[in-house]
């Protein structure tokens, strides 16, 4: 029951049994509320109605109050559905909420109307009254089933690219395996005996078509990461964290360099996702690395609030102008040159992506030879168990 049923229900039957009193709040009430409401009697004749119900259906008091609803306009309001409503269920249950009754008007056009219907009684050994509600919500279900429309498109939208990505990562590999496999046998067959130009267009082959291959399987990964995911559940970070330090052991003992973690949370989450992005970030702190000093990278974690946490992954790297802090997470952008660092410049892009589908965000601050700090702020109880 809304506030104003429950209210006026009640002025209808309380201020110590003085009716006229009663009956006069009631009516104040209805023609102060905003929505169109209507007061009728047993046999449907409208005995009061709001200046929102004369200004919405534009019609005036003398041609509405006194007659019966259904014959309101030349019979404009004769809707079965509202005949349905206020006939037959409202005479078995005292209260009616929430009926959607679509109608088009002559005078004002197609209108969806939300009625609620209540039975009220006016006093001791006094007939009830019906009160009822219209809540003109025309534009909001144009909107939702818009949305809904839309929805299905974005879903199959979504399925075909999924599809494209799959079946041109697929064609695509193919060949470059082709030339990767007799790039490799013409270098073991022939490579030393290249020389020169010869040389240099071998290796510059098999380096493109081992950037391509990189370049699409980075694509493919991140194309599904919003049509191939796995429901959020909860997923031990600090876990996790030790996985990827694991996988990175041997690129941690080349450099010379440590990672370090702190006590990090058990959230809701997709923990493939959460491995893509710590390897990513992880990964990346390892290889902006600067040369005159190992790298030494810190995983930590704080709670602003209850409902949420940050990963921070700081290093003490090489850093990178503060202007650029947005830039970089975007596709394909790359502050260096192939030659000095490899990569296809879709890493961050896909961090941004995977903290975006958990409801999160991340941001990058720095300084160029300072080292970069990564900040990860994300729900710790996800409202659904699967987001897309």
């Amino acid at each position: 029951m809304t506030n104003i049923e429950q209210f006026t229900s009640e002025a209808a039957t309380d201020l110590d049994g003085d009716y006229p009193a009663a009956h006069q709040l009631l009516l104040d009430i209805i023609d102060t509320v905003r929505e169109p409401l209507l007061v009728l009697d047993p046999e449907f004749r409208v005995t009061q109605a709001n200046r929102a119900f004369f200004s919405t259906f534009r019609v005036e008091p003398d041609d509405t109050i006194g007659k019966v609803l259904f014959t309101l306009g030349d019979g404009q309001w004769d809707i079965p559905a509202l005949r349905e409503l206020l006939r037959d269920k409202l005479a078995v249950a005292p209260h009616l909420y929430d009926f959607d009754v679509d109608h088009v008007f002559p005078g004002i056009g197609r209108k969806i109307m939300l009625l609620n219907a209540r039975l009220v009684s006016q006093g001791p050994n006094m007939s009830r009254i019906i009160l009822l509600a219209i809540e003109d919500v025309t534009q909001r279900r144009f909107t939702e089933w818009r949305l809904a429309d839309q929805h299905r498109e974005l879903q199959r939208s979504n399925a075909a690219l999924d599809e494209y990505a799959s079946v041109a990562s697929h064609d695509l590999q193919e060949p470059l395996r082709k030339i990767l496999t007799f790039g490799d046998r013409l270098n073991a067959s022939a490579g030393s005996s290249l020389e020169g130009d010869s040389r240099q267009h071998l290796e510059r082959m098999l380096s493109a078509a081992t950037r391509m291959r990189t370049l699409i399987n980075d694509l493919l990964l991140y194309s599904q990461l919003t049509s191939k995911f796995q429901p959020f559940a909860s997923t031990d970070l600090g876990g996790i964290a030790r996985e990827v330090i694991a996988d990175l052991e041997t690129a941690v003992a080349e450099a010379g360099g440590r990672i370090e973690v702190g006590t990090l949370p058990t959230i809701d989450a997709d923990a493939i996702q959460m491995r893509q992005l710590l390897q990513n970030l992880l990964g990346n702190a390892l290889k902006y690395r600067r040369m005159d000093k190992p790298p030494v990278v810190k995983v930590s974690s704080t709670c602003p609030g209850p409902q949420l946490c940050t990963i921070v992954v700081a290093d003490n790297g090489i850093g990178f102008n503060e202007e650029h802090a947005e830039r970089i997470f975007r596709m394909f952008e790359r502050l260096h040159g192939r030659a000095q660092y490899e990569g296809s410049g879709i890493g961050l892009a896909i961090c941004r992506k995977i903290a975006e589908r958990h409801g999160g965000t991340i941001v990058a601050t720095s300084s160029a030879g300072q080292g970069a700090t990564f900040t990860v702020t994300l729900p710790v109880k996800q409202a659904v168990t699967g987001y897309m």
